[in-house]
């Protein structure tokens, strides 16, 4: 069975109390992780170039890892922050769901004491539905406050080159029952639930009665996630995104998640999708040597109203 490098991040911290940052290569059919007894964590996978996870002080998640997660290539991994590229869902030409980027083991890079660079090339043969080489990296960038995750993508072919992307983000979640996602309203968005048909978002936050799964276009650039069931209190996640100008919101029900092994009953109700990405709104044909930039900035507050920690 093949090993994979799993790289583990640590707050950077004040003065001389830097964490370091560690390697260490775990089973893939594993789910254990290594994690600090203080300080901030987030665990980033050479397969996929997947984010993980990320652990506060506390050892409390805030980003969800499905308990059934599947760690064998090349299926892809069930939580934390998969990469959609150079398709997201079937917006494009390609037969995969979601590209094939989450399906292949990426280059380390460059990595610190307090972040990960990672790089997928591919040279436009492997996939006749897809035939334009690129070079793709995704950096990840822990301090104390916040998380930077950043994707970049050079058009290493001699013609234009479409995609659709996304950063498939999974928040962990007391109860989705608790959950309102704010900064939705008045926006046009495709209803996948109900045959993309477009709408339009009346609420001032949506809640889950049941299936969401919604493309939103043109979405602000700053969008919170508020969990009032959240271990330590009352908690949101407020998310920035640059470079992406749509905005996924999903979480499956029980119905569809009983159909997904590699998440089921009870995972689905603790996790919800805030996905940034460059689906409809927008669309990009790059040119032959031109990069696209991307990021997201992910922050958690408590209660009190100050940041505790962020991704």
């Amino acid at each position: 069975m093949e090993n994979l490098e799993r790289i583990t991040l640590k707050t950077k911290g004040v003065g001389n109390d830097d964490r370091l940052l560690t390697s260490v290569v775990f089973d893939e059919a594993s789910t254990s992780t290594s994690v600090t007894s203080q300080g901030q964590t987030a665990e980033v996978s050479t397969f996929a170039g997947h984010l993980l996870t990320w652990r506060n002080e506390q050892n409390q998640d805030y980003l969800f890892l499905s308990k059934n997660a599947v760690f064998q290539p090349p299926k892809a991994i069930r939580g934390g922050v998969p990469i959609c590229f150079p398709q997201f869902s079937n917006f494009g030409h390609l037969t995969q769901q979601h590209g094939f980027v989450r399906n292949k083991t990426w280059k380390l890079v460059d990595k610190s004491d307090w972040s990960v660079t990672l790089s997928l090339s591919y040279d436009g043969t492997e996939f006749p539905d897809y035939p334009h080489p690129f070079e793709l990296r995704t950096r990840v960038e822990l301090c104390d406050d916040n998380l930077e995750q950043h994707l970049e993508v050079t058009n290493t072919g001699s013609s234009p080159m479409p995609f659709t992307a996304a950063l498939h983000t999974y928040y962990a979640v007391s109860d989705i029952s608790n959950v309102k996602v704010e900064g939705l309203k008045g926006l046009a968005y495709l209803d996948s639930t109900d045959g993309r048909l477009e709408k339009r978002e009346e609420e001032e936050a949506v809640v889950f009665t049941g299936e969401v799964d919604r493309i939103y276009m043109k979405a602000p650039d700053v969008i919170k996630i508020h969990d009032s069931g959240a271990p330590s209190g009352p908690r949101t996640y407020e998310i920035r995104k640059r470079g992406f100008p749509d905005a996924v919101l999903w979480n499956p029900a029980a119905e569809r998640a009983a159909a997904m092994s590699d998440l089921g009953d009870p995972e689905w109700r603790r996790m919800v999708c805030l996905e940034p990405g460059l689906v409809v709104s927008d669309p990009v044909e790059l040119a032959a040597g031109a990069t696209w930039i991307a990021s997201q900035s992910l922050r958690v507050h408590h209660n009190s109203g100050a940041t505790a920690a962020a991704l």
